[in-house]
């Protein structure tokens, strides 16, 4: 699996950040490619159980959007303030395990 992660928004602009988060699987140890596979479900999971929540629109707030590729294709997307747990989680290890 291949994910990539894009960060917009917030305050200012900084063309360094604009750039994804790339991961790629391969890359990973065995226990963190398990990790990853695992988060990845859990994120597919809530994704299709949770019914979209109204919230007011942030000022300066971030809009993330997570793609992976794989055998089947997953397109996630959540916004400040209201970012579900599962997809917190994947953004998270695809922060610290991934590079610009």
């Amino acid at each position: 699996m291949h994910a990539e992660l894009t960060i917009d928004g917030g305050f200012g602009a900084f063309p360094a950040l604009a750039r994804p988060i790339v991961l790629d699987e391969q890359d990973l140890s065995t226990e963190d490619g398990a990790a990853f596979a695992r988060l990845v479900v859990a994120a597919r999971a809530e994704a299709s159980a949770a019914s979209p929540r109204a919230s007011k629109p942030v000022p300066d707030g971030r809009t993330y959007r997570i793609a992976v590729d794989g055998d089947d294709t997953l397109r996630l997307q959540a916004a400040d303030p209201s970012i579900p747990p599962a997809f917190a989680a994947l953004m998270d290890f695809v922060k610290r395990h991934g590079h610009r």
